[in-house]
């Protein structure tokens, strides 16, 4: 099932707390634990698949992500915060370095993200959502009774700066109650524009998780704070999201398309990004665009190599190699049928007279 929904956030949580016995989670555990996070989470300035993954896996058996390990999938901040057993908060500013996938289980709980900026892809249980915060920064909760398969799909050149403040089931029911905590979890998916003050506790969240000797009780404070905020509000929020498809336009889908016209051009990858078969992709960008994928991305690529030509000077070599052509030849056949002059006719035209 695809979801695309204007402004829908994030929703990575990978389940990074630890299980304890109610006998050992006392204040001197709790700080053991938090002294540990902190060891472990210092924030990096490329991470790479493999530096992501061992930071997941004591938290999420599961979890795996489809890259090689010494392959680096972001850049930027990113910080992770346990608090006791049934607590986590995970900040991140980052570029995201690659189109990959990764992917773990969401447990049973809550999972609140406050979308700063950016735009984010993933798939919870048998739906995919595609969500962006653009126009301004958003909230979303996703309420679970039971824990849920979980993916994120990364896409290369996307920023994204967000904060996560995940709480167990049963932290929810120590302190809603089972009857209250039943009715907050069986909201699914819930979607708002987030208000000043939430937007304010992300920020400063984000802005505390920067600095090496942040102290977890402020951490702890504001996240609680922003879990009371939306579970107070959640009776006014918007209906459970439901289920559209995906790429209702031709602009949508050119757009979707921009990451893969530089560099190959993974029909496979870019339809399970896009929450469909290749098949189903290739016919709807034909009846939406005209053309077939593969024609739209060789005109995008003949058009970047004339900018370079007219713009940056480059040779003609040059050019043909960043429309993906190994032969000069070839590619000068293919520019003139798409633009109806040849390369260097087209860069004789721009030139001042004196220079010819």
């Amino acid at each position: 099932m695809n979801v695309a929904i204007e402004g829908l956030c994030l929703l990575e949580s990978f389940p990074f707390m630890i299980q304890l016995s109610p006998r050992q989670n006392s204040l001197q555990n709790r700080q053991a634990i938090m002294r540990n996070d902190h060891a472990r989470s210092e924030p990096t300035d490329l991470l790479s698949a493999a530096e992501l993954h061992r930071r997941a896996r004591p938290c999420s058996p599961d979890h795996r992500i489809d890259s090689a390990p010494e392959e680096p999938v972001l850049q930027g901040h990113l910080r992770f915060f346990r608090i006791g057993s049934e607590v986590s908060v995970h900040c991140v500013d980052a570029t995201e370095l690659c189109n990959k996938r990764s992917s773990g289980e969401c447990p049973a709980g809550l999972s609140v993200n406050i979308l700063l900026q950016g735009q984010v892809s993933f798939a919870v249980g048998a739906e995919r959502y595609r969500c962006s915060a653009e126009v301004k920064p958003m909230g979303i909760a996703l309420m679970l009774q039971e824990a849920e398969p979980f993916t994120r799909f990364l896409t290369a050149g996307m920023h994204v700066c967000k904060v996560n403040v995940s709480v167990s089931r049963q932290w929810l029911r120590e302190r809603l109650g089972d009857a209250q905590a039943a009715r907050v979890l069986q909201r699914n998916i819930r979607l708002w524009a987030a208000e000043p003050a939430q937007v304010q506790l992300a920020r400063s969240l984000c802005a505390l998780s920067e600095k090496s000797s942040t102290s977890t009780i402020a951490i702890e404070v504001m996240a609680l704070q922003l879990i009371d905020a939306v579970v107070s509000a959640a009776e006014n929020t918007a209906p459970s999201v439901a289920p559209v498809q995906l790429a209702q336009s031709a602009d949508e889908l050119r757009r979707m398309l921009e990451p893969y016209i530089q560099g190959e051009c993974d029909l496979t990858g870019l339809a399970d990004n896009l929450g469909m078969s290749v098949s189903t992709l290739q016919r709807r960008f034909k009846r939406l665009c005209g053309v077939t994928v593969m024609e739209y991305v060789r005109s995008q690529r003949l058009e970047q190599a004339r900018r370079a030509l007219l713009l940056q000077g480059m040779s003609l070599q040059q050019a043909a190699y960043i429309a993906g052509y190994d032969h000069p030849s070839n590619f000068v056949s293919a520019f003139k049928r798409v633009f109806g002059s040849t390369p260097a006719a087209l860069v004789k035209a721009h030139r001042y007279p004196a220079d010819d």
